[in-house]
């Protein structure tokens, strides 16, 4: 038997909401390998989360789920899901957290997840819910779709919920950028914990291998950057406009904070003005 893989991303952070997901999984899938790929998105920022859904998922196996669970809207009206797309399995809110992968993947189907098919599968299989699984209002990683998670290791995924399309789902870019001719408006997508800005756009988009400089407009003010490849192309201190890791154009201080110097927060927009 191969071993499944399960993928975690949440805004969590250190308590023990991560922890619990992980030991639900185990209960019901014991030989199931859990990986924690992030638990510091920023709290509610589905496109923080987006981004790092679609920047890591690939890294597991095929075949492998990926729970998704930065979820501002939970015990609201927006719909869980859990959908096939290409060689993976994707589980979370239908809040557009999830769509990023999804669309790269190639949608194959989808379920909107109905509690009460899980709820029949799960009950009885825990000491302290001998009778029943029940759903809080606030913690549908743990009642939900952490349980959904483990039992597709075992389960089809039409049992445990109604068929949606992919155009039913809520859709949300990461990739996204407008202008032209040396002049572009782009979206900040996320900003580790070094203070490096993630744009929504990656090299190609801004013929950035022709470049010599960026100039980068926020509510700040105008900043100007090199280009480099890496953080020490430019002096300490200095800001590099350079290709990420994972192919999206980001923007960083030589051993400081761009995030705080350009004094952005994810979700804001910059313009880019790039001399040839």
């Amino acid at each position: 038997m191969v071993r499944r893989f399960i993928g975690l991303v949440t805004d969590y952070g250190e308590g023990h909401y991560a922890g619990v997901l992980r030991a639900v999984i185990k209960g019901l899938a014991p030989d199931v390998e859990v990986v924690d790929l992030e638990h510091s998105v920023p709290s509610y920022n589905v496109l923080a989360g987006a981004y790092v859904i679609a920047v890591t998922y690939r890294w597991l196996p095929k075949g492998s789920i990926i729970v998704g669970v930065v979820d501002p809207g939970v015990g609201g009206p927006r719909r869980p899901i859990a959908v096939e797309a290409g060689d993976y399995f994707f589980v979370g809110p239908d809040n557009g957290l999830l769509y990023p992968a999804i669309e790269s993947e190639g949608f194959r189907r989808g379920v909107e997840l109905r509690f009460d098919k899980v709820a029949r599968l799960v009950s009885g299989r825990f000491p302290g819910k001998l009778h029943s699984w029940s759903l809080s209002y606030t913690f549908h990683g743990r009642d939900l779709f952490a349980p959904v998670a483990a039992l597709l290791d075992s389960v089809d995924l039409e049992d445990l919920g109604e068929p949606i399309s992919e155009g039913d789902l809520v859709k949300l870019s990461i990739h996204s950028v407008e202008g032209g001719d040396g002049v572009y408006d782009v979206k900040v997508i996320y900003i580790d914990k070094f203070g490096n800005v993630v744009l929504s756009c990656k090299p190609g988009d801004l013929n950035l291998g022709d470049a010599v400089e960026v100039e980068l407009q926020t509510e700040r003010g105008l900043f100007r950057a090199q280009i480099g490849v890496t953080f020490s192309s430019v002096p300490q201190g200095e800001l590099v406009v350079y290709e990420n890791s994972f192919g999206y154009v980001e923007v960083a201080v030589n051993q400081g904070n761009a995030g705080e110097l350009l004094g952005v927060r994810i979700g804001d927009r910059v313009r880019l003005r790039v001399r040839y």
